[in-house]
């Protein structure tokens, strides 16, 4: 890594609990590293004001070294951990590997300042020979190659950057960790978070693992009350269609689950650090903050068609998983019926036509019925960056659409998949008590009693796609040509047909163009 090759003189505190030693000679760069690195006496002077959160960190980068940060935290000493002389840091995320070999130079001490020695028995996992209260460690966040990386984990480049604190703190061991945070950035950029700031300049972090930060001197902002939409670059769209699509979309979501989803929402809009041909893009959704970084498409229409369906699937993520108190793997839940309640908004909106909602349902049953090996959702979910992340999105949306099926049937069109999202969100915010998420969510779907056949098929079992009573009650049929299966609105539908039909938006854009059968 670039620390190691660059701060040969730096006070290196190893893995393996050797002795603290200092090399020389010095470097023109290490010199310069020296002087802005504290050792553990003045972090502890840094950190003066009462604690109000688990611990505080301060991120500093480096002049000569721009896509390295250095790390400085303290733990608050009078909340108890579990194992306090233990530290970990994280070494993958959503595929992204080898995290961890991006840090060096990791140091511990105690809460009189006393340098603490160290040994690693895992990557990323190091245990002291006291209880750590400071520590400091060096990050290279320069881009990662893989592509999914831009999203997903902490990154900077000569003008722009993601900072998620999770890939760049301490790691709970899945514990709820809350910290005050410092960011002392490059002369000419501007943070931007949902966090509070404070009058002494620290951002409260409520939860670290749902916390970012979108850095930079480019960003352009347009605001519409508590929903803030950053953008860097030029794309096909404007900036204001950007924030008229979100504001159309939240406000969707909004009536669904029958509130907004955090006081304030912040959406940040980026090419790819690296190159990436068109069409490509990467999400992530933490607390109150959508990150979507994208290469654009070939014309505007597809650019403006494509950012509504990115906004739709991300905004979905505020409210679940970020709005619920849940642990565990359940992505087959909020990725599947993300999916779906997505295409169903598009409708809604008339950014989707009918067919086009039958055409990627038809899709995702292609996908199902093909994969290499055919796993329950569930199952799929724990396998999610092994492979299975495909089958994670199209088994999860026909799931969520035979379910919209079962409860718009069994109610005669007054509880949908609408209902049933916001039920599981309305029991399980963030302020309520957390519990497992596949747990929790299928209680609430086993109160449905038509909705135990779709768990035991497709949810906790590894059926194929086979409904032919629940489509025909909703006027659909499955057309099969080349072995290859479409769904199809039949020629001619019942006075129910057309009702059920209607629910699922079948009229919505006829109703719009003034073009009602």
């Amino acid at each position: 890594m670039i620390l190691i090759r660059l701060i040969k003189s730096l006070i290196l505190i190893t893995a393996n609990n050797h002795s603290i030693a200092a090399l020389q000679p010095m470097s023109k760069k290490t010199r310069a590293i020296l002087q802005i690195s504290a050792v553990f006496v003045l972090i502890l002077q840094f950190f003066t004001f009462a604690l109000a959160q688990d611990v505080e960190v301060r991120f500093r980068f480096l002049p000569d070294v721009p896509t390295t940060v250095e790390v400085e935290g303290k733990y608050e000493s009078n909340r108890p951990r579990k194992n306090p002389r233990n530290f970990s840091l994280m070494t993958e995320y959503a595929g992204v590997t080898g995290l961890v070999e991006r840090v060096s130079n990791i140091g511990f001490a105690d809460r009189n300042g006393k340098t603490l020695t160290n040994k690693r028995f895992n990557p990323g996992e190091y245990v002291a020979d006291g209880d750590i209260i400071l520590f400091r460690y060096f990050v290279d966040i320069k881009p990662l190659t893989q592509r999914s990386a831009a999203a997903h984990v902490s990154w900077i480049n000569g003008d722009a950057g993601l900072l998620m604190l999770d890939d760049l703190m301490p790691q709970s061991g899945g514990e709820k960790i809350s910290a005050n945070v410092k960011i002392d950035l490059p002369v000419g950029w501007k943070i931007f978070s949902t966090a509070r700031l404070t009058s002494e300049g620290f951002f409260e972090v409520n939860n670290v693992e749902k916390a970012s930060f979108v850095i930079g001197k480019n960003w352009r902002e347009v605001n519409a009350g508590a929903l803030k939409i950053l953008i860097s670059g030029q794309w096909q769209f404007t900036d204001d269609e950007a924030l008229k699509m979100a504001v159309e979309i939240f406000g969707g979501y909004a009536k669904t689950f029958g509130s907004s989803a955090s006081p304030a929402t912040q959406i940040a809009i980026f090419k790819f650090p690296g190159d990436v041909p068109l069409g490509n893009w990467e999400a992530d959704t933490r607390g109150g903050s959508v990150t979507i970084a994208s290469s654009d498409m070939p014309f505007r229409s597809q650019s403006v068609q494509r950012l509504h369906e990115q906004l739709r699937h991300e905004i979905f993520h505020l409210w679940i998983p970020n709005g619920v108190n849940f642990s565990g793997k359940y992505d087959w839940f909020y990725e599947g019926f993300a999916l779906y309640q997505s295409l169903k908004l598009g409708v809604a909106v008339n950014r989707l036509r009918f067919d086009d909602y039958l055409d990627t349902l038809s899709r995702a049953i292609v996908i199902d019925n093909f994969g290499s090996q055919r796993r329950s959702l569930i199952d799929a979910s724990n396998y999610r960056w092994n492979g299975s992340d495909t089958q994670v999105y199209a088994r999860g949306m026909l799931a969520a659409f035979i379910c919209d099926l079962a409860l718009l049937d069994k109610s005669k069109g007054k509880v949908s998949t609408d209902t049933l999202v916001a039920e599981i969100y309305q029991k399980h915010y963030s302020g309520a008590d957390r519990t497992d998420g596949t747990a929790a969510i299928l209680s609430i779907m086993r109160s449905h009693p038509e909705l135990v056949p779709v768990i035991d098929r497709i949810i906790t079992g590894a059926d194929k796609f086979e409904w032919p009573a629940l489509l025909s009650a909703a006027g659909i049929e499955v057309v099969t040509a080349n072995s290859t299966s479409a769904l199809r609105v039949i020629a001619k539908p019942s006075g129910r047909q057309k009702d059920l039909l209607d629910k699922l938006g079948y009229n919505n854009w006829r109703k719009s163009t003034g073009n009602n059968r």
